[in-house]
């Protein structure tokens, strides 16, 4: 889990040079243009990096419970793999099997988002036994469960307007208006809700 925390807090301070990249041009670059959409890559990049976090979690996880490092929990024992992957599974010396495992999670976890709060609390089930997650976590941040998940979606929402429809008005057809602070606001609470959840999970393992 070390390592997924540790690209996960790199990639956050990535995000989050796109708001000094946008101070400097702001105050040196003089242009009819506007530099907003900078701010605007900053939200996509860290909701990207959340959402990659919780990816490894979970993969990680899954393969320290095959392991025998992690106890299981119900919904990872109720996962079903192919035939395949339990044929080359029983084969399996080199590569071994925890790799081939760990590859048939890969492929099955790719097509999945883990941005939604729902779908992050489902996520996290196959390696964390706990009912009540977003309280847990909420709990860890301060705050609520309903307004932890209400800011995620909205942040979530908020992505997903500027990656589909380019961030754009449809009464105006002009972009909406952005701010450094809430490009600061998206990437800390995100920040803070990436790190407390796997501080939660290593508590389980």
């Amino acid at each position: 889990m070390r390592s997924a925390l540790t690209l996960f807090k790199k990639n956050m301070q990535e995000a989050k040079h796109l708001t000094s990249l946008y101070e400097y041009l702001e105050s040196n670059i003089k242009s009819p243009l506007s530099f907003d959409d900078l701010l605007r890559s900053q939200i996509v990049y860290s909701v990207s990096a959340f959402d990659k976090l919780i990816h490894d979690v979970i993969r990680i996880g899954m393969v320290e419970i095959f392991m025998g490092q992690r106890n299981p929990t119900p919904q990872y024992l109720a996962e079903s793999i192919s035939i395949l992957v339990y044929n080359e599974l029983i084969d399996a010396t080199v590569p071994p099997k925890e790799y081939i495992f760990e590859q048939a999670i890969i492929r099955k976890l790719k097509i999945i988002a883990y941005q939604d709060p729902k779908k992050v609390a489902e996520g996290l089930s196959y390696i964390w036994d706990e009912k009540q997650k977003w309280q847990k976590i909420a709990m860890k941040m301060a705050m609520d469960d309903k307004t932890a998940k209400t800011t995620l979606k909205l942040i979530v929402d908020k992505r997903n307007v500027i990656v589909h429809e380019a961030d754009i008005d449809p009464l105006t057809n002009k972009k909406y208006s952005i701010s450094k602070s809430e490009c600061k606001s998206v990437t800390d609470f995100l920040s803070k809700c990436g790190e407390e959840i796997v501080g939660l999970v290593n508590l389980t393992s």
